[in-house]
């Protein structure tokens, strides 16, 4: 529990969010029976094995294991301590905290994280930077290019956009404010010298900070204001502790709630060009830190929407890109895959430039085109379709990219289109494309068959996928009617000798005690809070998981009482006497491994009566 938020705080706040509401803002949830499921956001997957009880308020991944409450999936996904957490939770709940506990946390020293700290050197940065830009004779020029290249005042300011000049400040800058050198290293801002002097990373580039996904600055991306070819065009920050560029995906922080709105994600090339397209008002486009998305980047993509549409240049050079584009992504992802397609081969910021705001975010609504239709036309480059042996090389090509669509109609529709174009038989193409796809049909069977495991495994509850023994299920069912009935629990108090076979249940009836004696009835999102032992908490969350009877009964009750307290010593010495007969073999004694084997024989037969008689 936390020492610097109130209690009345933080079971305010718990009380008045949805962890739906919260949890939707990283993962894609679907309802499925009384839980949602998405994929989680803690490892990667492409079958959904992440739930969310909006019932019990807490969330479980039956993959990875991890569950708990609101505030510990915020722990987990942003990294901060439990204080962190709730000021989090409370932000994107809408949820107003006190002034005066908020300037206690920020001035708190014991409660900063190191991220937390580096973000703050980050922010200070970029507004310094966008300081320099907008209100210093030194940033006129690159504003004038900003301005030139159709960014306006609202735009620089919406995305602090800012300049870093030929002469260092930031070292100056953070120096006056006695920031410790160590934290500044850490901040990849600088760059240090062999006799460990630093000077500025950025200098003479317009600056685009880079954010993650809940908003914050972590990175920046400089383009050079004028050319110099010892330079890169582009300088990106170096990978640090807050920035990972495969796991980024610029302007994701602002796309992520349109992107779920629109059901489509529209991937850019370039930074400007994401910038173009949002002051249009296409507000779901992102791009990416490197030439290609990465893994986690798809990941990432995959947890908010099912489809992608890649926006690249109109040019010859654009084009290629989207194909390899493409290339790269159809093994990997299960995203559906689209172009829109810039006309004249001019590239979206250009686009914008020539015809308007009005006129490009209408082109992202109606210039949709499938994977296949992109491919049919961008076969046709460099080729002379009026020639026949340039026409069976472009059908067959297209076959190929037919023959791994799964859908028969889509299929069908591409095959009208090839026979009325070139004045072919139908039928004959229908062959053709048979015979693609029986060279397909190995690679696209054992792909068929991973899914199908991954399916299952996803779908399968904590109570299948563990084996509990007889004595950990009658455990497992009594703990549950504990935290749940009070009728439990005060007849449990009854059998004062009473304790659990396993440390990890007795650990959290020991504490329901002390949490009944604060609150007078049980919460699973607040109990999980007063557990300090994440083995514990893992535990109470497989519980709430596993379906069990609204109400006991008497039998039941008895029925575990036996169970735990009956068989436990039984099934104990079953274990000893195995143990030693293991030990007696290994030193050659037959004479005793005789004798415990027959003793074993008498517990075993013991310990099936006690079963039969308890059916």
């Amino acid at each position: 529990m936390s020492q610097r938020i109130p209690e009345q705080v933080i079971e305010n706040v718990r009380n008045n969010v949805n962890i739906v509401d919260i949890v939707g803002q990283y993962v894609q949830l679907s309802k499925s029976g009384r839980n949602l499921f998405g994929l989680c956001p803690f490892h990667e997957e492409k079958t959904p094995s992440f739930s969310v009880s909006e019932e019990k308020q807490i969330f479980h991944c039956f993959s990875c294991h991890r569950g708990g409450n609101v505030f510990k999936f915020i722990m987990e996904i942003e990294n901060v301590s439990f204080p962190e957490a709730v000021l989090k939770v409370a932000e994107l709940g809408n949820i107003e905290i006190d002034k005066e506990i908020l300037h206690d946390f920020d001035s708190s020293d014991g409660e900063s994280s190191n991220s937390r700290k580096l973000k703050k050197v980050h922010a200070d940065a970029a507004q310094l930077y966008h300081h320099i830009l907008i209100n210093t004779q030194i940033g006129e020029e690159a504003l004038s290019y900003l301005h030139e290249r159709g960014l306006n005042d609202d735009i620089i300011n919406e995305f602090n956009l800012g300049y870093a000049p030929e002469k260092a400040i930031l070292t100056a800058f953070f120096k006056e404010r006695k920031v410790a050198g160590e934290l500044l290293r850490k901040s990849g801002l600088f760059v240090e010298y062999s006799d460990g002097t630093m000077n500025d990373r950025f200098r003479n580039r317009v600056l685009f900070p880079i954010r993650d996904a809940q908003g914050s600055t972590i990175a920046f991306s400089g383009r050079l204001l004028h050319k110099d070819d010892k330079q890169p065009k582009y300088l990106n920050s170096p990978e640090t502790e807050l920035f990972n560029k495969r796991k980024v995906l610029f302007n994701f922080d602002k796309a992520k709630s349109e992107i779920r709105q629109k059901k489509f994600a529209i991937l850019f090339e370039g930074f400007m060009d994401v910038l173009a397209a949002y002051r249009s008002g296409v507000k779901n486009g992102i791009a990416s830190m490197g030439t290609s998305l990465t893994n986690e980047q798809i990941y990432l993509l995959e947890r908010t929407t099912n489809e992608l549409f890649l926006c690249y240049d109109g040019d010859e050079a654009g084009q290629n890109a989207i194909a390899r584009a493409l290339e790269l992504l159809e093994p990997v992802t299960k995203l559906k895959l689209g172009v829109i397609r810039i006309p004249e081969k001019l590239d979206p910021d250009e686009y914008v430039q020539k015809y308007g705001e009005t006129a490009f975010e209408q082109l992202i609504s109606d210039a949709h085109e499938t994977k296949i239709a992109f491919y049919m036309r961008h076969y046709q480059q460099n080729r002379n379709l009026a020639n026949e042996s340039d026409q069976l090389a472009y059908i067959a090509d297209v076959m190929q990219k037919l023959a791994v669509i799964e859908s028969p109609v889509e299929q069908d529709l591409y095959l009208n289109q090839l026979a009325s174009r070139f004045s072919l038989e139908k039928d004959s193409l229908k062959l053709q494309l048979r015979e693609y796809i029986g060279k397909f049909k190995p690679q696209k069977q054992f792909r068929a068959a991973k899914e199908s495991n991954l399916r299952s495994f996803g779908s399968m509850s904590t109570a299948n996928s563990q084996k509990y023994s007889r004595i950990e299920r009658a455990e497992r069912l009594l703990l549950y009617r504990i935290l749940h009935e009070q009728n439990t629990r005060i007849r449990l108090r009854n059998y004062t000798d009473f304790s659990f076979v396993h440390d990890d249940y007795q650990l959290v009836y020991t504490i329901s005690e002390g949490y009944f004696n604060a609150y007078p009835e049980y919460e699973t999102a607040r109990f999980l809070d007063f557990l300090d032992n994440e083995r514990a908490r893992q535990l109470v969350v497989s519980l709430e998981l596993d379906n069990y009877a609204l109400e006991s009964s008497d039998e039941e009750f008895e029925d575990c009482m036996n169970v735990i307290s009956k068989e436990s010593p039984l099934e104990q010495s079953i274990a000893e006497i195995k143990h030693k007969i293991a030990d007696a073999k290994k030193i050659n004694n037959n004479e005793l491994v005789t004798s415990l084997t027959i003793k074993l024989v008498s517990l075993l037969q013991q310990q099936q009566t006690n079963k039969s008689a308890s059916l």
